[in-house]
């Protein structure tokens, strides 16, 4: 396998979710998301902006909301937002009322949330490059309703997902991921090449499962999330009340 620096901090990537009391420095932040926004994004429309929580008291309650301490107790913690107000400014009011309509597609909030996953790996390659660790969190969502009443989010900026950072409190090991056959395909989508990576992948999460004292591979790992508990209805109506009407 080809290997290089840079190749090899990829492949090392642990996400973090315990940080020490170093702090992250502006400049530090600044380095970060210079390089994260730095990144391709949807026809340079750059619809990705990063809100910072400073205030501990909010960062508690959503912990509280969400349940993930790594919120409460992160150095630094940044709501990614799908950003699409930003367009909008400095437009006048002819072409505006044009840009509103046509950013209510599907297609918008699509490209907007694939650049903002573009610019969030970017972010965490960035501060890993510095030693400080990060980890990414879809979950942190649960705490939307925080994030509308707290942090004055005009219409068409959607929170996304939760992002924390600090230097590492641990080393929680590499998580092995699916073979590459689980992944990467040629030509058409091949039901069987799947199922024999998933069979591998088991195998191998159920060793690192048990090394962890759970009885349990990936199989079982997805069915049992994905069958327990309601899904959060709340969060399908969220993108229209944000006027993203996913026409």
């Amino acid at each position: 396998m080809i290997k290089n620096p840079v190749l090899d901090q990829l492949h090392d990537h642990q996400s973090i979710r315990s940080f020490s009391d170093r702090p992250v420095t502006d400049e530090e932040v600044e380095a970060i998301f210079s390089a994260a926004l730095a990144g391709p994004n949807m026809q340079n429309f750059q619809p990705v902006t990063f809100i910072e929580i400073t205030d501990q008291d909010l960062k508690r309650r959503v912990t509280e909301k969400v349940k993930m301490k790594y919120i409460e107790n992160a150095t630094r913690y940044f709501v990614v937002t799908v950003d699409w107000h930003k367009v909008l400014l400095n437009q006048d009011a002819e072409t505006r009322a044009i840009m509103e309509e046509r950013i209510q597609h599907y297609q918008y909030l699509e490209g907007g949330i694939v650049s903002a996953s573009i610019a969030l790996g970017r972010a965490q390659v960035a501060a890993e490059s510095l030693g400080i660790g990060s980890v990414t969190m879809a979950g942190a969502m649960g705490a939307f309703e925080l994030y509308e009443k707290e942090l004055d989010l005009p219409k068409y900026v959607k929170p996304i997902m939760g992002f924390s950072l600090g230097y590492p409190d641990q080393k929680p090991g590499i998580k092995p991921k699916l073979p590459l056959a689980g992944s990467l395909m040629k030509d058409h989508y091949d039901d069987d090449q799947m199922k024999a990576a998933i069979e591998e992948y088991d195998q191998t999460m159920a060793t690192y499962f048990k090394g962890r004292d759970i009885d349990s591979n990936w199989t079982k790992h997805n069915a049992s999330l994905l069958t327990k508990g309601a899904a959060n209805t709340a969060l399908s109506q969220y993108p229209h009340d944000k006027g993203l009407d996913l026409k």
